[in-house]
């Protein structure tokens, strides 16, 4: 396990992983990252088919950058 980042950039490198590794990469990020940490990915890289996509919000859609959502009680 990683110590708590606040930012974690992963540029086009999900592409060469298959959908299992993928989403084991995306839940690992997401662990590493402290609240409302972001996450960076590539041009042709995209959550929305992870089982993690619920865990993130868009913050610069364009440019792939995403922010952890906040725990809700």
């Amino acid at each position: 396990m990683f110590s708590q980042t606040q930012l974690v950039l992963c540029r086009n490198v999900l592409i060469y992983f298959n959908k299992k590794l993928q989403d084991r990469a995306l839940g690992l990020f997401h662990d590493s990252l402290g609240h409302r940490g972001f996450l960076g990915l590539g041009s042709k890289e995209s959550l929305e088919f992870s089982a993690h996509a619920g865990h993130f919000e868009p913050l610069v859609r364009s440019e792939r950058i995403f922010r952890k959502r906040s725990v809700r009680s």
